[in-house]
């Protein structure tokens, strides 16, 4: 949450077993940020698991992101900075990205 409340901005990895609250916390966080009426994203990487989130999305879907990687050379987000997702992205104090697959 320092991160978030002093604009540093950094990278986190949460990584326990399953069943040991993972989820929880991560509503939690969003919760929080959004409790202050500011923007908190959240993603997965799958369908399933974005369900387990208050308003998740898939990644692929919230960033276009292609589905194919093998397919493109250099693989992009297809947003842009005037869009209404690439305003979002810029306002936004978090991006959660769950069930990373470490590919």
């Amino acid at each position: 949450m320092q991160a978030v409340d002093n604009n540093t901005g950094g990278l986190f990895f949460l990584d326990a077993p399953g069943g040991t609250g993972k989820t929880f916390v991560i509503s939690l966080i969003l919760a929080t940020i959004r409790s202050r009426c500011d923007i908190a994203l959240a993603l997965a990487s799958s369908g399933i698991a974005a369900t387990l989130l208050d308003g998740g999305r898939t990644a692929h879907s919230a960033l276009k992101l292609p589905l194919n990687l093998n397919t493109i050379d250099t693989p992009t987000c297809n947003i842009s900075r005037s869009s209404a997702m690439g305003k979002l992205l810029m306002q936004c104090k978090l991006i959660v990205w769950d069930e990373h697959n470490g590919t």
